[in-house]
């Protein structure tokens, strides 16, 4: 009876977190379009003064502050790089997020997670129920698994207490 209790309770936490899963994929992708967005206009900034003073060749300004003896300048230099590097990166991710059917969204999102991303969407993450079919199959999925888990759990002490060790035959040269 608590056996059977105890599976209910792991299908329903398996379905409440992988519900959730999805969720979190769309305040994760509502993030980053923010971040992309915040990117696209320091990138502006940076083109805007390589349009006045290079004829608008971006990686010649980009030079220019590398090749400066001031640190500090030099400096601004590999931001441009890294902020011209990392905007590309986050349109691919934010294209998929925003095109692509949960299905193929899930496996992508444990794959190229960001973690600077995922820490601040779970540090303001509000749970909600979804109403899309994808996610409520994730839902059932979690439940499946989370019940799997626990009854192997709970099979896997028998199946040790049932296994016998194995006799040793003396060997008569």
């Amino acid at each position: 009876m608590i056996k059977g209790l105890l599976d209910k309770i792991f299908f329903t936490v398996g379905a409440i977190v992988f519900l959730q899963l999805p969720h979190f994929i769309e305040q994760y992708t509502q993030r980053m379009g923010g971040y992309a967005a915040s990117q696209t206009e320091q990138i502006k900034e940076y083109q805007a003064i390589a349009d006045e003073h290079f004829n608008g060749n971006l990686e010649a300004y980009r030079l220019r502050l590398e090749q400066n003896t001031d640190p500090a300048v030099a400096e601004s230099a590999q931001q441009i790089s890294k902020r011209l590097k990392s905007a590309q990166s986050i349109k691919k991710d934010l294209q998929v997020f925003e095109q692509e059917p949960l299905w193929y969204q899930v496996p992508y999102f444990i794959t190229h997670m960001q973690a600077d991303l995922a820490k601040g969407t779970a540090k303001n993450f509000s749970p909600g129920l979804p109403i899309n079919l994808w996610a409520w199959g994730y839902g059932l999925l979690g439940g499946v698994l989370f019940s799997l888990t626990f009854n192997g759990l709970t099979l896997l002490p028998k199946a040790v207490r049932r296994k016998k060790p194995a006799k040793i035959y003396p060997r008569h040269s």
